[in-house]
């Protein structure tokens, strides 16, 4: 006869119970019965259990406790990660430029070979020499104003950098305890800094736009060429010319006609990567996206998928547009080669972005597709990107829109 489970509740909860009093029992004999590095303590009569480890790193014995094995491995590469920082990042008078270096180290970990270029030729030409020498707990708020000051009569761009990195550094020293807690650039000044960049866009924003006989003329131009698919991912699915040129035949989905940005081709000089964990390559990587919202399906458009069945089945491999040796194209090589002989050809002035910009510009003049799939089709970071980016386009088009409803509604 089969015996009825107990009804006191749900067999895991059963089980638990079964450990617990098990636990307490062997307590009270004194007696523990734990897993290996199982820790296990009382409070106030109630059992906990973590997990405690010793390793011994750079001839120091690292002993942490922590909920289980994943949050003790987390844990120890933080504490390895203080141990092999050049300085000490409890020490007091830790300066900016110290902790630099420490910044440094951490953008060959994760981060994009352009990010530890931009974050190096940012610190070494602009940052260090006016504040590098302030140790990092004295850094205020009108050291900051003062750097910004200066690097802004150079540039809004070199502006616009400059705050970028040493924003996210302070950030990087509060979010490691890293002698301050509290990032010192005020947040009134990161305002006014963001709202000047804004301005000096808009300002400096002259009119690209692209009418469609020169969009013609372009595909008309390069019809038939090897390199129309490129033309057709700029201008047709805006996408940025390292995606177009990164894109492999696995990323085309033909049956539910879509196209999946994975990866991006990064052209970098060689000679700033040298002495870092990129130092052995050419200068041109395969990286991720720009950001994680640019990893994104795009709607494969009829005209495009025609032109890429025309290539036949075996012949489907690798990237879409490849050398003869089967490898991608440096976005270097495809501007000199390809882009600027032909831009030369038609009398037009354009770079490859200005073919992605009509994208987003052409959609939203038609007023008929919403700010936030364009966003999301051109793998904006955030919608507010794409709101600044086409002002002027979603401008106009108020002004056009202006008395539709009106005029729809109420015929004169």
């Amino acid at each position: 006869m089969v015996k009825a489970r107990d009804a006191s509740g749900p067999a895991w909860k059963v089980r638990n119970r079964s450990i617990d009093q098990r636990l307490k029992r062997g307590q009270k004999n004194g007696c523990h019965h734990k897993k290996k590095h199982q820790h296990v303590r009382v409070v106030n009569g109630k059992t906990y259990a973590g997990y405690r480890k010793s390793k011994t790193y750079k001839g120091e014995k690292i002993t942490i406790t922590a909920t289980d094995a994943k949050d003790w491995q987390r844990k120890f590469e933080e504490r390895k990660t203080e141990l092999d920082a050049p300085y000490p990042l409890t020490d007091k008078n830790l300066t900016v430029k110290m902790l630099s270096e420490v910044f440094l180290r951490d953008a060959q970990i994760g981060k994009a070979p352009k990010t530890y270029i931009e974050r190096e030729v940012f610190l070494r030409k602009y940052i260090n020499p006016e504040i590098g020498h302030l140790m990092l707990r004295n850094l205020k708020n009108h050291h900051v104003a003062a750097l910004y000051e200066k690097v802004q009569a150079v540039s809004f761009s070199v502006l616009e950098h400059t705050h970028k990195v040493l924003n996210r550094m302070l950030q990087f020293a509060v979010e490691n305890q890293i002698c301050i807690t509290v990032n010192p650039i005020a947040k009134g000044l990161i305002k006014q800094v963001k709202e000047a960049i804004s301005r000096a866009k808009r300002e400096q924003q002259t009119d690209s736009s692209l009418s469609l006989e020169e969009i013609d003329y372009i595909l008309l131009e390069v019809r038939g060429q090897p390199s129309e698919i490129i033309f057709h991912l700029l201008i047709l699915h805006g996408l940025r010319i390292g995606e177009a040129l990164a894109l492999r035949w696995e990323d085309i989905d033909f049956e539910h006609r879509t196209l999946h940005v994975n990866q991006q081709v990064q052209q970098v000089s060689k000679s700033k990567l040298l002495g870092t964990k990129w130092g052995s390559d050419n200068g041109q990587l395969i990286t991720p996206p720009k950001t994680e919202r640019s990893r994104r399906s795009v709607p494969l458009q009829t005209c495009t998928q025609d032109l890429l069945e025309i290539v036949p089945v075996p012949d489907r491999n690798s990237y879409i547009y490849k050398t003869s040796n089967g490898t991608n194209h440096s976005a270097n090589n495809f501007r000199r080669d390809v882009f600027n002989p032909l831009m030369k050809r038609l009398g037009l002035s354009l770079k490859p972005h200005d073919l992605r910009k009509f994208f987003g510009s052409w959609h939203l003049s038609q007023g008929k597709t919403d700010i936030m799939i364009v966003s999301k089709w051109m793998g904006h970071k955030d919608p507010s990107i794409t709101l600044e980016i086409y002002a002027k386009v979603i401008s106009e088009m108020e002004d056009y829109h202006r008395d539709a409803i009106g005029k729809a509604l109420v015929p004169v």
